[in-house]
């Protein structure tokens, strides 16, 4: 299986999931997520993988003209959130984008960046869209200092950027239109394996003050959680938010070795017969 971009799919009223399937060898397949909100201003979440951005704009067309699109909100700057900014903001020359300071001035070694398209946003700040406000918050678990994930007050979805992820074991299960669907014994120990390489700080966190993060997402109460990295949480949030409690004294997931990678590319290598056919 090749990485791919997937058909867009409703998870809330106005708000489209971009899925971008990833497979790992020897992992399983990383759900890479963006999102459209419909909002009187459009509002682009994250911008895909840049080595699929043909794939990821075709997807954004068949939900929004690009040329429509007034913000574009990167959650922090890593490649499979930010690869094909370039490409949509040619495309959408209306669009702003919105961020923080600090994922700029990651993105700004790599690409030159437009200054004046930008509108800084930080966590407790908001944005009014024309028909609905988005509040910048920072999820419990995060794998950049630049996160703002945000809270759409008019659906009650909450983007929350890294937080929740998993590598999922099949591709079917990846491919879920709901995170609600897969077996609690499979998503659990992925979410906790996801933490501890994506957010790996927290294994020095300490468990009451992450504890604490997770009841105040609750008590937001979102009608959706939109993961970049998970099909979409809709009923299952208290069991997810109560796997992550365990984060901090759940061993980590062991590095993977030279040794490891040297039997996977064996593994990958054409048989010698099929080597020398010419």
């Amino acid at each position: 299986m090749d990485p791919f971009v997937g058909e867009p799919y409703p998870a809330a009223p106005d708000t489209y999931v971009i899925p971008t399937y990833w497979p790992v060898p020897g992992v399983g397949v990383i759900p890479m997520n963006a999102f459209v909100i419909g909002s009187a201003e459009p509002v682009l979440v994250d911008t895909g993988a840049g080595a699929l951005g043909e794939q990821f704009l075709a997807a954004l067309e068949s939900i929004v003209r690009p040329a429509d699109l007034r913000w574009i909100w990167l959650t922090h700057e890593d490649r499979d959130h930010t690869g094909s900014l370039m490409r949509v903001l040619d495309a959408a020359p209306r669009a702003t984008v919105l961020t923080t300071f600090m994922a700029v001035g990651r993105i700004l070694p790599e690409h030159p960046f437009p200054l004046d398209r930008l509108r800084l946003v930080n966590p407790g700040e908001k944005v009014d869209v024309g028909d609905r406000t988005l509040a910048g918050l920072r999820p419990p678990l995060f794998d950049s200092p630049a996160t703002v994930g945000l809270f759409d007050d008019r659906t009650g979805a909450l983007f929350s950027s890294d937080c929740f992820g998993a590598p999922l074991p099949t591709a079917d299960l990846a491919m879920a239109p709901r995170a609600d669907d897969i077996p609690p014994e499979v998503l659990a120990p992925a979410q906790l394996a996801w933490a501890s390489v994506d957010s790996s700080w927290v294994t020095m966190a300490d468990p009451l003050v992450l504890g604490r993060a997770f009841d105040q997402l609750r008590r937001m109460q979102p009608s959706t959680v939109l993961s970049s990295h998970l099909p979409p949480i809709h009923h299952c949030l208290d069991r997810a938010a109560d796997t992550l409690r365990a984060a901090p004294t759940t061993p980590p997931v062991p590095a993977t070795t030279q040794a490891e990678l040297d039997v996977l590319l064996a593994s990958m290598e054409p048989h010698k017969e099929t080597a020398d056919v010419r």
